[in-house]
């Protein structure tokens, strides 16, 4: 389970582009011989922040100004949003009362890292006389680590990159569509796809008088959705031969619609923008198929183990951001203030 694991958090730490080449191994997959339902109060804790920062960088790079295109007018652009996860995020307090069989190998309660925590040097055990369904592990486990964190210390924004390409065409009455996507990825054992559509309109022509306001106002409403999978086949037998095995598929779902009103105001080569609105987000994690355990006598076959879902991405938003325009190049960056806050930065190629 292991190697698998590590690819699920590689594809939601690293931007879904180095899935089996930049992160670094974590124990994590011994924690699912606990059964599963202390594994999936486990991850839950894990991943929680990492979610939550999914589910806040996929609204950002949709707009850099709110000047709609002329008709057939259009952009196009590549984008990274870069959530930010609060240092109170970053680490969860473990304790032995709230897991049934999961337990740490020395005291009651300890705080250990989440996905993005840094290292930590706790262990952990499955108890004795566990119970998994109808199996009682007599004796307990070996001691494994806890799993460690990805190291964000010193970095500026701890926080994992959502890249996008954007397409944008201007239609009639002062209207843009706005498409997103990222090249879907498709391997023997994963497949990736995330699309987006959005719509910037112009509202000045319709508030009789607004028009006299020397700058551009519109109004934006886009939405983004994610979806990547993962096979698993793994099986592990520890000292006292009791094994555990999975056969399955890994689901990794997000979401995020964004509703905004922008102005901005072109000043030469240089355009600022600000936005006011709301991001509607949520994610889901969940390992299907069939895992088995074993103590040497009986067997307990488990279905559909972990069902996660994480709600709490949705929140009002400020964005403040400036786009530099040379001829038909574009460079834009901004900055939103919402659940988690994010920095975005980008470049592209606009023919208004």
């Amino acid at each position: 389970m292991k190697n698998h694991t590590t690819k699920i958090l590689t594809l939601m730490l690293v931007g879904l582009f180095f899935i089996s080449h930049t992160a670094k191994s974590q124990d994590f997959g011994e924690v699912f011989r606990a059964g599963p339902e202390d594994a999936e109060k486990y991850l839950e804790s894990y991943i929680d922040p990492i979610m939550m920062s999914f589910n806040n960088g996929l609204s950002g790079g949709w707009v850099n100004t709110a000047k709609t295109h002329k008709l057939l007018g259009f952009d196009l652009t590549v984008s990274a949003n870069i959530a930010n996860i609060p240092d109170d995020d970053k680490l969860w307090q473990f304790r032995n009362a709230d897991f049934s069989n999961l337990q740490l190998r020395t005291g009651s309660e300890a705080t250990l890292p989440t996905a993005v925590g840094g290292p930590t040097n706790e262990e952990l055990v499955v108890r004795g006389n566990a119970q998994i369904g109808a199996i009682n592990f007599t004796n307990e486990s070996d001691p494994f680590p806890a799993a460690d964190g990805y190291d964000t210390e010193d970095l500026p924004i701890a926080g994992f990159p959502v890249p996008t390409f954007h397409l944008g065409i201007g239609l009639v009455k002062n209207t843009d569509l706005k498409i997103r996507f990222v090249p879907s990825i498709n391997t023997d054992d994963l497949s990736f796809n995330m699309w987006g559509v959005g719509v910037l309109h112009d509202v000045k022509q319709w508030i009789p008088g607004l028009k006299l306001v020397p700058m551009d106002i519109s109004a934006f409403v886009g939405h983004t959705s994610l979806k990547a999978e993962f096979d698993i086949d793994e099986s592990s037998t520890d000292s006292n031969g009791y094994t555990y095995s999975a056969d399955g598929t890994a689901e990794f779902k997000a979401s995020s619609t964004v509703i905004q009103v922008l102005a901005s105001k072109k000043l030469a080569i240089f355009t600022p923008y600000v936005g006011l609105g709301y991001n509607i987000a949520g994610s889901s994690f969940k390992v299907n198929g069939e895992f088995v355990y074993s103590d040497g006598f009986q067997t307990e076959t488990v279905q559909d183990p972990i069902d996660l879902s994480f709600g709490g991405g949705s929140s009002p938003r400020v964005t403040i951001g400036a786009q530099i325009k040379l001829l038909i190049l574009t460079v834009h960056a901004d900055y939103s203030i919402q659940k988690y806050n994010t920095f975005t930065a980008g470049v592209g190629l606009s023919i208004r």
